[in-house]
This record gives structure tokens, sequence and C-alpha cells, in this order.
């Protein structure tokens, strides 16, 4: 390899391991990655139960589906990076009964470009609600 070679490809090397683009000067930037999910809520303690609800949500690249809160369920999958075991965003313990109706919450797509699929079990709906804000609250 000649001495240019190895000068190219070191600064490749370095330019990788830094995190610097390698695009073109003037080059488009890439498409924002599509985060397109299917969110369901049904009751008792397993995902194969009849009646359920169910909604699309569309967070990326542009809002939409058919989530009646829409905006405000993207930001908070957004601010658990799509992770429906980091929804809960309190400080102090929601007052919900201690009633036992469980139900079972589940999102599965895409998100960010990636596959998604996983599942919750709450012991009532307010549980539900309070632990994953607007995602599930349809």
């Amino acid at each position: 390899m000649s001495r240019t070679g190895r000068i190219v490809g070191v600064s490749i090397g370095a330019a990788a391991a830094l995190g610097v683009s390698m695009a073109p000067v003037g080059a488009e930037p890439a498409a924002e990655a599509q985060s397109v999910v299917s969110l369901s809520v049904g009751p008792g303690v397993s995902t194969e139960v009849g009646g359920k609800r169910v909604v699309s949500l569309i967070c990326a690249p542009k809002i939409g589906g058919t989530h009646p809160k829409a905006e405000q369920a993207c930001a908070n999958l957004a601010a658990a990076d799509g992770n429906i075991r980091a929804l809960a965003d309190f400080t102090v313990p929601p007052l919900c009964s201690q009633d036992f109706v469980p139900v079972v919450a589940a999102i599965d797509g895409v998100w960010r470009g990636e596959p998604i699929s996983d599942h919750g079990f709450f012991s009532n709906e307010c549980v539900l609600h309070a632990t994953t804000v607007a995602v599930f609250d349809f």
C-alpha cells in the first residue's frame, strides 16, 4: 500500500471513530428514521385477549395516526426513547384505587427505524394511565 493510501485510510478511520460525517459537502441530510407503531390495551393478563382497543401512532416523519393525543404521545415516547417501561414521569405515586382489574398494554412497530415490540401488565386502568402518560390514553 502506498503512503497516500495509508494516510487516506487512517483519515477515514479517525473520522469514523470521531463520528465525523463523510457525506459530500452540500449533500442532503439523511431522512428522519420512521417511527410508526400500533398501540393496544385490553383486559386481563394475556396479550391474546379479545376486546382490545387499538390505535396507530405515527411519530416520524410526520405526527399522525388514529391516536387521539398523537403529539403528546409522540413526545412521551421520544423522551423515553420508545421504551414503554421508562414512561412514568411522576415523583409522587399516583392516587389509584387498589382494585385489581388487570389490563395489558402493548406496542408493536418501528421506532426510529428499529423494530419494537413490548407489553406491560397493569393492576387497573388508573395505574396504566398514571405510568404511561399519554401513550396509552385512548
